[in-house]
């Protein structure tokens, strides 16, 4: 088979490799779609403990189940299917809550298992046993599929923050993540949506997904923009969905009183980012952060996909063969669109 591995930081290598087996308790995935998630582009960058070179990485994965082992009952050849990314141990606590994004072991598919830059990835045992395979709907195509892992994130994000119909909330970044946000608060309820974006292209995506006010911050001051737009009060909640030091801080300064902040993006390498701890206390502000999501919300995200609760294709612009994947890369870091998408099938 076709796939591009990983060999070093920056290196993307086009390889021929022997078509997988699997063993009685995994699957064989022919994969149709596979995204690029901000933390393939951080892994692509900076590298990551977890993974050893050469390395399939790539988590955002939808696809056909073509071969399944012996003991694997809940899914046949033809099964058309989308995954979330993590592998769950099944037994320490958190799997047993319920939270296998959290698990202990902390492994995911495209870190210490291959993922989806590739013609087939196999599901390991653990994954097929523990994991999130959700089947899609006939009338759901598996590049639309390939969104649940990150709108299930997006789920798990407001899921934790508690926004409520009616609030004003603000959104920092409107890239694919950010754009989903806006999209999943206007169809939720929110009175007012805020975005926050330098770029020109995705201010225009932001107005597109619903947002109701546009800040750019290279040009207009967000703090006294967020004011003039709440009466004064600031945002009920806010959602930092750029990996940006000053965003972080300046949420807390835009959030009011008794207000909700929500840190979705990670930041790596770590930045030193200090912070006035008085707006936690005598502002009495809620401040989350969430990372990945549980297996029910990756359910939920299928759900929204299939029914086209929201116009989940705008969010894709642009698609790329198996053999242009080094291009997806750099037009993703490039911020030249919202999500791109490698169709590694033919």
């Amino acid at each position: 088979m076709q796939a591009v591995a990983l060999t070093g930081k920056q290196q993307l290598e086009p390889q021929k490799r022997d078509d997988p087996a699997v063993n009685q308790d995994e699957i064989l995935l022919k994969v149709h779609a596979i995204g690029v998630c901000g933390s393939d582009l951080r892994v692509y960058n900076h590298g990551d403990d977890r993974i050893d070179y050469p390395r399939v990485i790539g988590h955002e994965i939808a696809g056909e189940v073509v071969e399944t082992g012996e003991r694997v009952t809940r899914f046949k050849p033809g099964d058309r299917v989308t995954l979330g990314a993590h592998i769950p141990c099944g037994e320490c606590i958190y799997c047993q809550q319920n939270e296998g994004h959290h698990c202990v072991k902390g492994h995911s598919m495209g870190y210490q298992a291959d993922g989806g830059f590739a013609e087939y990835v196999v599901l390991p045992a653990a994954f097929v046993q523990n994991g999130s395979i959700q089947k899609i709907a006939d009338t759901t195509s598996y590049e639309l599929a390939s969104l649940s892992e990150p709108f299930s994130c997006v789920l798990s994000g407001l899921d934790e923050v508690g926004t409520k119909p009616g609030e004003t909330v603000v959104v920092y970044g409107a890239g694919a993540i950010g754009c989903m946000y806006i999209a999943a608060l206007k169809r939720m309820g929110a009175a007012k949506v805020i975005a926050v974006q330098r770029s020109k292209t995705r201010q225009q995506k932001a107005k597109e997904a619903g947002a109701d006010v546009v800040i750019d911050p290279s040009a207009e001051d967000t703090i006294e923009k967020v004011k003039a737009a709440t009466g004064g009060l600031g945002a009920d909640t806010v959602i930092v969905t750029a990996p940006s030091a000053d965003a972080q801080r300046e949420s807390l300064e835009i959030a009011r009183t008794t207000g909700k902040v929500l840190l979705f993006a990670g930041i790596k390498p770590v930045t030193e980012n200090p912070i006035n701890p008085n707006h936690f206390i005598y502002k009495q502000l809620k401040v989350v952060g969430t990372h990945g999501a549980p297996r029910h919300l990756h359910m939920e995200a299928v759900k929204w996909i299939d029914e086209g609760l929201l116009d989940f294709s705008s969010f894709i612009t642009h698609t790329f063969s198996l053999e242009e994947t080094e291009k997806a890369f750099q037009t993703a870091l490039g911020k030249e669109g919202l999500k791109c998408v490698v169709k590694p099938s033919k």
